[in-house]
């Protein structure tokens, strides 16, 4: 039996971040590359993606790409041109991708940020030349655009008889760097060719390696005054409403601003916040007493987020454990966040005035990052919320150290604290190892703490009162030929225990993960261990049963990435012997559970994209073979672009445990960047607490961005 832990990690595992970092190597790297810009003194050039212009006339472009993938350093198959220049506003680029079989060229007709595997050319900039930051602009052949980060800029591309040209301008004012006069920004380019299923970039990149730490740079940029940098984004609309008998009719307005009050300095603020557009959540199947994870979709959370993420894990996307889930600010009032970076300090802050039935609450996250050494982080992290008479604070240190290259050690270790409640065992430690080059051998160990008074408000935690060593080894192969370009082969075991040390289970798994030339990609694995679970007891509190239950099971995952009609397929099945659990969570049961869950997706036309999904479970109990639990959720989806600025969404959902649905319809049409004009339609039947509830909404929404 473990030993009770009697004292606070959170201040020697600080030290252990600040000591880790004193005695990791630091390497000096020169640049691989060097693109000088130099700024116009002609005419700007028109952005018409045709690279015609005289300013580029008297450039001289880059070359000489590498590929990526699929064979890690070699020439690119293709040749690729680019060119830069600036003024006092903007800084642009041109781009020649030649191609010597233009008619395989593939781009799709995309709402903006959408197309996913075409033709593509990407500009990387990092614009505090600190080799960990960056902002990416990307384009396919149809000239549509794809953001990192959320911004304006303007692009156009075309396509040409030696395969295809584009052109961006860069507002200064889009960009965060760095207050000082910085002339050298890092910078790489990326393109994926289709066909090939090669990605080349413009440095060589090591896979082994961080991309940002091998690219090239950018030189030159001399008197940059970026000025103020002030939009607002007003949008007015009307919304009818009718659920079940009532019938509900208003107008709403509201606004989003953002103010660049320096180059790396920006404040957001968003007022009575309009959401129709965002789809409806998935029904997700709650087969256990945690609560299940929510994706957030709401723009203003989603802007920005990774100046709001712990070392350990993606805040907004990730699950598991966050101090901050933004999804706890269901009906924001009002909220604001100021985000930037400077000194090689990154930092976030974040105020929310949440509506509830009950009051208001108010939220408040505050995160700064410290950049260490070559590519290595320790950081603090405090979210709160103030709702009434009650009071929740959360505090934590978490650390990412990279040294050899690929070689990792990230941890966290975070207290919370209640109101009226003592502040005892309501500790989160967190540490973990990994050794993960891209060919070779692969180590990853770790060991997790979470005990049982840890009750976070403000963030997301799906398990507490537990305690999980884990190692796990294996071996990866890459090849340049033949059927497979990847294959690896691991094996792993975990030891489990409640936060006092009492053994909850153990378990071992063994998988493989390969990756085929053809864009097949197969994964499976199998794993043997046994267990005990959480239930619920009469107070409604969550302890572990006394017995244990054998586990073991296996599952195995199919996808093909084909482009063209036949975009998309993929079919993931399971079979399991676990712990199966009543209606109530208040017992649980030796079982089966057999899982499928499938997608299709088509593209008949370059415009027209329809998908298709299930995912269906189920759970029988041993030794009387009886049903526990037999659903099926689905999904299918019709998007039609019928040009760059109108388009049409429709996404059915359903379930059919309790026979529930959503239908959400959405017809918009861009009129300039950031500009648009949408009407949705909302039809649902879903079961609350109180009953079945059903009904639809109408929204008719106009917004208009204003950049000062």
């Amino acid at each position: 039996m473990m030993p009770r832990y009697r004292h606070r990690p959170l201040a020697w595992m600080g030290a252990l971040a600040v000591l880790a970092g004193l005695v990791l190597p630091l390497d000096a790297q020169e640049p691989a590359k060097r693109q000088t810009v130099s700024c116009i003194v002609t005419a700007p050039p028109k952005i018409d993606g045709l690279v015609d212009d005289a300013c580029w006339q008297g450039v001289e472009p880059v070359s000489g790409f590498f590929q990526y993938d699929p064979i890690n350093g070699a020439k690119a198959s293709e040749e690729t041109l680019v060119w830069a220049a600036f003024d006092q506003d903007y800084l642009y680029f041109a781009f020649l991708m030649k191609d010597s079989q233009p008619d395989k060229i593939w781009a799709e007709l995309t709402p903006r940020n959408e197309f996913e595997n075409n033709d593509s050319i990407t500009l990387i900039l990092d614009a505090y030349n600190d080799k960990r930051t960056s902002i990416t602009f990307s384009l396919n052949p149809k000239g549509i655009q794809k953001n990192s980060v959320e911004t304006i800029w303007k692009s156009e591309a075309a396509m040409r008889p030696d395969g295809w040209s584009a052109e961006m301008a860069i507002p200064f004012k889009s960009l965060r760097f760095s207050a000082r006069k910085l002339e050298v920004w890092g910078v790489n380019f990326e393109r994926y060719i289709h066909r090939l299923n090669e990605t080349d970039y413009w440095t060589d990149v090591d896979r082994d390696l961080p991309k940002l730490q091998q690219s090239g740079e950018l030189c030159g940029l001399t008197g940059l005054r970026p000025g103020y940098n002030l939009e607002f984004f007003p949008y007015a609309g009307v919304r009818t409403s009718k659920w079940e008998d009532e019938t509900d009719t208003k107008a709403a307005v509201g606004l989003d601003a953002k103010w660049g009050i320096k180059p790396n300095l920006y404040l957001d603020v968003t007022a009575s916040p309009d959401f129709s557009e965002v789809e409806s959540d998935p029904f997700i199947y709650q087969l256990s007493p945690y609560e299940n994870y929510l994706e957030e979709n709401r723009p203003f959370f989603t802007e920005g987020s990774r100046y709001f993420s712990l070392s350990t894990g993606d805040e907004y996307h990730g699950g598991g454990i966050s101090l901050f889930y933004s999804r706890r600010v269901r009906n924001p009032k009002i909220a604001a966040k100021i985000s930037g970076k400077t000194g090689g300090f990154g930092f976030g802050i974040l105020g929310a005035l949440n509506k509830e039935d009950a009051g208001d609450s108010f939220f408040g996250v505050f995160r700064v990052q410290k950049d260490i050494f070559k590519n290595s982080q320790v950081g603090v992290y405090y979210a709160g919320i103030h709702d009434g008479a009650d009071r929740n604070q959360n505090v934590a240190v978490d650390f990412n150290f990279n040294f050899k290259d690929f070689y990792y050690i990230q941890g966290m270790s975070a207290l919370t604290f209640n109101e009226g409640v003592a502040g005892a065992r309501n500790g989160i430690h967190q540490i973990q190892f990994q050794r993960e080059p891209d060919a070779g051998l692969q180590i990853m160990s770790g060991f997790q703490r979470i005990e049982d008074n840890v009750d976070i408000r403000t963030g997301y935690i799906d398990q507490v009162d537990v305690q999980s060593f884990d190692l796990m080894a294996g071996y990866a192969w890459r090849y340049n030929k033949g059927l497979f370009k990847r294959f690896s082969f691991d094996v792993g075991g975990e030891l489990r225990q409640d936060s006092h040390g009492n053994a909850t289970g153990e378990g071992m798994e063994v998988m493989f993960f390969s990756d085929l030339f053809n864009r097949i990609e197969v994964h499976g694995g199998f794993d043997l261990g046994r267990s005990k679970y959480q239930v619920l007891d009469v107070a409604d509190e969550l302890v572990w049963t006394p017995d244990y239950i054998k586990t073991y099971g296996g599952n195995l995952d199919f996808s093909w990435e084909r482009g063209g009609f036949l975009k998309e397929i993929s079919v993931e099945g399971g079979w399991d012997k676990r712990g199966v659990y009543n209606e109530e969570f208040t017992a649980v049961v030796p079982g089966t559970q057999t899982s499928v869950e499938g997608q299709l997706v088509l593209r008949p036309r370059s415009n027209l994209e329809w998908s298709i999904e299930g995912d269906w479970i189920r759970q029988t109990i041993d030794g009387t073979g009886a049903e526990a639990f037999n659903g099926l959720a689905y999904e299918t989806a019709l998007h039609y672009q019928l040009t760059r600025s109108l388009f049409l969404n429709t996404r059915f959902l359903g379930e059919t445990r309790e026979n529930q649905y959503s239908l959400d319809f959405l017809v918009g049409y861009y009129f300039g960047a950031g500009n648009i004009v949408q009407l949705s339609f909302k039809k649902s039947e879903r079961n609350e607490l109180l009953g079945r509830v059903g009904g639809y909404s109408i929204t008719l929404k106009v917004s208009y961005l204003l950049r000062i």
